[in-house]
């Protein structure tokens, strides 16, 4: 069985490794005798080379990356494949196959939606208003995918007022949860659109709080989807690689 390195951002947070750790370990769980690795872009170890190396050296000739990203901004369109491609070139003879991105899969959508209703409101109650709260990018085409996320959490329910903001750029959270409040929503709930806690997420979480009043939901990994959607995207990979269609 072709072995999954699954590539996280990495954090100086080590509640955002142990997150990520726990969906892997589900992986594994539910897929008995799949080689599952998990390597880093940045400020944690091993590093995407190093798993790369190892598993070269271990005799392996292909292997699945499954990124880790929830958008297509920077690491995922040029660190990663930068890094993929010197690994082939010190290792000629391993093939390594690279899927798509977690994205804004469905059931991440779904998750997100879960994740909220598990705050304790309800999804039949209109006066629920919802900040849909992801890093942010310098590029606006990523964060525009953000905001397309927003109406598909909101499908099936009540919700009426819900938006888009940003960690690191504007619109901010506190500018966000105050203008959902004054266009008329009763109980309002920063929902990460993040996969792992970290310390851009605490300051989102801190400036929420400051506000008072403002119910905040868990980070994507605390949901059981981010394991079946990693599992989705190596299968997807394998297949793609030996021409069989995906049921």
């Amino acid at each position: 069985m072709m072995p999954l390195v699954a590539v996280a951002h990495g954090s100086r947070d080590p509640r955002s490794a142990r997150a990520v750790a726990a969906a892997l370990d589900t992986v594994r769980a539910e897929n008995p005798g799949l080689d599952v690795r998990l390597a880093f872009l940045d400020l944690n170890t091993p590093s995407v080379g190093q798993v790369l190396d190892a598993l070269a050296a271990d005799g392996h000739r292909q292997v699945a990356v499954v990124p880790l990203l929830l958008g297509s901004a920077f690491h995922a369109r040029v660190d990663l494949p930068a890094l993929l491609h010197e690994a082939q070139q010190r290792h000629p003879l391993l093939e390594v196959l690279c899927s798509p991105i977690l994205g804004d899969d469905d059931l991440l959508v779904d998750a997100a939606r879960d994740l909220i209703t598990a705050t304790g409101v309800s999804v039949d109650d209109p006066s629920v208003g919802v900040a849909v709260c992801a890093v942010g990018s310098r590029r606006p085409e990523a964060n525009r995918a953000t905001e397309l996320v927003v109406p598909r959490i909101l499908a099936g329910t009540a919700w009426t007022q819900a938006a888009a903001c940003f960690a690191t750029t504007g619109p901010s959270v506190g500018t966000t949860l105050a203008d959902l409040t004054s266009r008329g929503a009763r109980t309002v709930v920063l929902t990460p659109w993040i996969l792992a806690p970290g310390l851009l997420w605490d300051r989102a979480c801190a400036e929420a709080e400051s506000l008072g009043h403002v119910r905040v939901a868990e980070t994507l990994t605390r949901h059981d989807a981010v394991a079946r959607v990693i599992t989705e995207r190596y299968t997807e990979a394998v297949h793609r690689r030996r021409g069989l269609r995906v049921a």
